[in-house]
């Protein structure tokens, strides 16, 4: 079979949309060798998602075409009609809730990471907000299939935007495990101090720095409650500036954190594992989430986890992790508490996590992938 892929609105490989392009287009050429994927992407992007490392087939267009808008139209006008041109058997679009088309001419697949526009109020901006909430939920019921990432985002689109169980496919997804696991704690921590001056214990959140959605506010409020109370551990918030950035900032000036949070900015994947298994304790207080490939890379890492009990979260972390209501700065810095107070529980939660985490990986997203790509095609 000959599949065209969209991808576009990867983030530079930056978000986990980003990493999810990455590693499950990469796997495809040696899963299935005896098949094509004609993947469209822009000439910056493709390297930035390194797919011209691979065997993909590929048929780069110009920067300009991410702008928002005009990729948009491409999806609608444009990419059907490369679709006949390259003789596609099916399309496929990873991104699939953030870009999509209308019509393809052939079977279409798309991956919905999560329905965030839903439930998160102003996680964007007006417009982006109306093309999320307005038209993408169309779009959606249009394909021939709908690959979600967890049970939440599946329940999401069955009950929010109608789309019929009968179309969906469960594929989870997964993460670089040999990159995180076995680091010895006393290396990373040396690692860290070298590349981040980091040289005292810290409590690690890694996401974008977007506000509202991740969060990072009330984290910050109930960080502010751990200081009082004696906590001697900063907080590391690693990931790059994104919308709503400068609140999250301002807040921990009004807070009086200055001398107590450290903004890493994005973090390279050869540093990355160093930073998680450097910290004292994970935290995820992200307001929603269709997975959360973070809370994997955290507990393979060997770090004890406290997380939001919202969405997909749960189902992601079992019963590795202690989960609060995000809305609760008390309720997170409880969490945060209890695992600091407690050796047998940070052990427990460190095995649990490994254990967990160890159920993931790329290589089986990836093929679930193929798998629900052939379906249509064979449809």
């Amino acid at each position: 079979m000959k599949i065209g892929v969209s991808a576009f609105a990867g983030d530079g490989g930056k978000s986990g949309i980003g990493q999810y392009l990455i590693n499950t287009l990469s796997r495809l050429p040696a899963l299935a060798p005896e098949d094509e994927f004609v993947v469209f992407v822009t000439r910056s992007a493709c390297s930035a998602l390194r797919l011209d490392q691979s065997d993909l087939d590929i048929a780069s267009v110009p920067d300009w075409v991410e702008t928002p808008v005009i990729n948009i139209l491409w999806h609608v006008l444009v990419f059907p009609l490369m679709l006949a041109i390259h003789g596609c058997d099916a399309a496929y679009l990873p991104a699939g809730n953030r870009r999509l088309g209308w019509w393809y001419g052939v079977p279409s697949i798309a991956t919905v990471h999560d329905l965030a526009q839903l439930h998160v109020t102003d996680k964007y901006d007006r417009w982006r907000m109306f093309y999320a909430r307005n038209v993408l939920p169309r779009m959606i019921r249009r394909l021939t299939r709908v690959i979600s990432v967890s049970t939440a985002t599946s329940k999401d689109l069955e009950s929010r935007i109608d789309v019929p169980g009968s179309k969906i496919r469960l594929v989870p997804n997964g993460f670089d495990r040999e990159r995180f696991e076995n680091l010895e704690k006393s290396t990373a921590r040396q690692q860290v101090s070298e590349k981040f001056a980091i040289d005292s214990p810290y409590l690690l959140y890694v996401a974008r720095l977007e506000h509202p959605g991740k969060n990072h506010v009330r984290l910050l409020e109930a960080f502010a409650r751990l200081k009082e109370l004696g906590l001697k551990q900063k907080l590391v918030l690693a990931g790059s500036r994104w919308s709503g950035a400068d609140v999250i900032e301002a807040t921990v000036r009004e807070l009086g954190l200055d001398d107590h949070v450290i903004f890493t900015g994005f973090v390279d994947n050869d540093v990355l594992p160093c930073l998680y298994a450097a910290a004292d304790v994970f935290v995820f207080p992200s307001l929603f989430e269709g997975f959360g490939i973070p809370l994997l890379e955290a507990m393979m890492s060997g770090v004890p986890v406290c997380a939001s009990e919202i969405a997909s979260i749960p189902e992601v972390v079992g019963e590795a992790s202690l989960l609060f209501d995000p809305r609760e700065p008390a309720q997170i810095a409880k969490c945060i508490q209890e695992i600091i107070a407690s050796n047998d529980l940070r052990s427990r939660l460190i095995s649990a996590g490994r254990k967990r985490a160890a159920t993931f990986s790329w290589d089986a997203s990836a093929g679930r992938v193929l798998d629900v790509l052939r379906e249509c095609v064979s449809t």
